[in-house]
């Protein structure tokens, strides 16, 4: 296994350092960080010199990634021009705390209620509760974010006001003057975060578990007497879980690299609407730390759940 660990790591090393290239060449292909400058000239000349030599604009773009990347192994990930030249390295470290505060819910609710509403469909396939289910699955699968945003934004936010008089959730920013105004601004971009994983993950893991639960070794367990309840959340759900946890990986790491839609929709602080600030500015150096930090979670989290899959199942080995 450490071998195998070992090997997973110093292949997505230069996976890693390719896709950071790329990105850091197509971006600079695709923004320019002199366009408001180049109106002003020559009154701005001085303006104008120091952008050019903080992004090195008169090297070609080939050459600047290097630069970067050397800075960026020191631990400089240069400074933010959309947030008033604070180190990337700072913004990062706040914004991705606020991103944690609606991710890790989100991720939590989404996975404990996908496991459960797969078991209940599983072990009562084609009945009305799995039909209701799977409606409400494929009505979640279907929803765009921003809809679905926009619709609890108006039902939770607005009209219980406007019907009963009581305004129970906050529809925007984060709001720390208590904890209850906290919980009141995090409930509603939790909630559309998890309904769609929910959706997602009962699916898979639905399909996972009627697979399983047909097969041999659960008949066998069946046939020895051990109780249904024991057959199927430690036998069945153990090996059905596989598929999941890939989705698990996945999706918690998109999570914490910050939702972009949903944070937009909601006004939340964090990674997802940083990234379209830097986008918008455009501010290169706060857009390559956000890709570095969404692709050093993806890598880590899909390693993660290879080694979980060993853990899961035994038969699973790496030689």
């Amino acid at each position: 296994m450490f071998a195998y660990i070992v090997r997973r790591v110093l292949t997505t090393i230069p996976l890693l350092l390719i896709a950071l290239y790329l990105v850091h060449v197509g971006v600079s292909y695709t923004t320019d960080p002199l366009a408001s400058l180049r109106q002003c000239l020559p009154r701005c000349q001085d303006g104008y010199d120091i952008v050019v030599e903080q992004y090195e604009l008169d090297k070609s773009i080939w050459v600047r990634p290097f630069t970067w990347a050397s800075n960026a192994i020191q631990g400089d990930l240069g400074t933010s021009e959309a947030y008033q030249q604070q180190p990337v390295t700072d913004v990062l470290r706040t914004r991705g705390w606020n991103t944690m505060l609606i991710a890790v819910p989100a991720f939590l609710l989404s996975a404990i209620l996908g496991v459960l509403l797969s078991v209940y469909s599983a072990r009562r396939p084609y009945s009305k509760g799995d039909y209701f289910f799977t409606g409400l699955s494929f009505i979640g699968l279907a929803l765009p974010t921003f809809v679905l945003g926009l619709m609890l934004q108006n039902t939770l936010g607005v009209q219980l006001n406007n019907w009963f008089g009581i305004k129970p959730f906050y529809t925007s920013t984060k709001h720390t003057e208590s904890f209850s105004a906290f919980l009141s601004s995090v409930t509603l971009p939790i909630l559309t975060l998890a309904f769609v994983s929910i959706a997602e993950q009962s699916r898979f893991g639905r399909a996972s578990m009627l697979e399983v639960i047909n097969s041999d070794f659960v008949r066998t367990a069946r046939a020895k007497g051990i109780s249904e309840r024991r057959v199927v959340w430690r036998h069945a759900l153990r090996n059905a879980m596989i598929p999941l946890v890939t989705l698990w990986a996945l999706t918690f790491s998109a999570l914490l690299s910050g939702s972009v839609v949903t944070e937009s929709i909601f006004a939340w602080p964090g990674l997802g609407s940083a990234f379209l600030t830097a986008l918008s500015k455009p501010d290169l150096d706060l857009m390559m730390g956000i890709t570095i930090v969404a692709a050093i979670l993806a890598i880590g989290f899909n390693l993660i759940a290879d080694i979980t899959y060993g853990v899961l199942d035994p038969r699973i080995r790496y030689d």
